[in-house]
């Protein structure tokens, strides 16, 4: 057996045994269904300045610009589907009652391949947010009719529901996150597809695991968490993740 079959292994007895387990996800899960990332070759920020579609000084100065950018993301999020790792973690969450998914990522690919008990720290680009209101709620038209979108209720401009550029992370799933985390150490912290280069990714991941729980790294390459881990997955995660979730 190869030192990547053994891992699996260990990884797999692990879960088996586990009563709560913690999962983190990025962008890499979803780049396995056909969604660009953001830094990598080819992602978003290789072909757009962020500053000129995420920040709020870019949406005060030209929203139709910045809407015409996420209306365009949000017509490509239509073309795909949730992959093997999605399915993956949707069934771990049926098998584990103590169960909590953090995800990096905007879209909705988890929740359409069944997962629930997730927060989405970047916010959900399938929200929008009334500019005088600050209600904010879900809206699936891709494209839309009018560009800039406004509030049915009020006539304001709506903005994206995620998190730019200079902005705090979501109240909410920050709330969340802590609430469950208090609650005391995992079994089993999955961090899955992200280079964990924010500061609190890689707070969570390691405050998570106790002495005895395991934390493992799933990623084709080396993030800023990989020292930290006690195993590290290296491949994409719907190839890895199903050999240890069997549906």
């Amino acid at each position: 057996m190869n030192q990547l079959n053994s891992d699996i292994a260990r990884v797999k007895e692990c879960i088996d045994g586990a009563n709560r387990v913690f999962v983190l996800t990025g962008a890499g899960v979803s780049a396995e269904s056909g969604v660009p990332t953001f830094r990598d070759a080819g992602g978003h920020w290789k072909k757009i300045d962020p500053y000129q579609v995420a920040t709020p000084e870019a949406f005060e100065r030209d929203p139709a610009f910045v809407w015409k950018w996420y209306d365009e993301r949000r017509v490509q999020l239509n073309t795909v589907d949730p992959n093997p790792a999605h399915y993956a973690l949707a069934q771990l969450e049926k098998e584990k009652e103590d169960f909590f998914l953090l995800t990096q990522n905007v879209d909705d690919l988890h929740e359409r391949a069944g997962s629930v008990k997730l927060a989405h720290i970047h916010g959900k680009i399938w929200e929008v947010r009334c500019m005088r209101e600050g209600t904010a709620w879900e809206d699936h038209r891709a494209p839309f009719p009018e560009i800039p979108p406004r509030c049915e209720r009020c006539g304001e401009l709506v903005r994206p529901n995620v998190v730019w550029f200079g902005e705090s992370i979501d109240t909410d799933a920050v709330e969340s996150t802590e609430r469950y985390l208090s609650k005391g150490a995992v079994d089993v912290a999955l961090i899955i597809g992200t280079e964990a280069s924010f500061g609190y990714i890689t707070h969570w991941a390691t405050r998570s695991i106790g002495p005895s729980g395991l934390l493992v790294e799933i990623n084709p390459g080396v993030t800023d968490l990989s020292s930290s881990a006690d195993i590290c997955l290296r491949g994409p995660a719907g190839e890895i993740l199903p050999l240890i979730i069997p549906a």
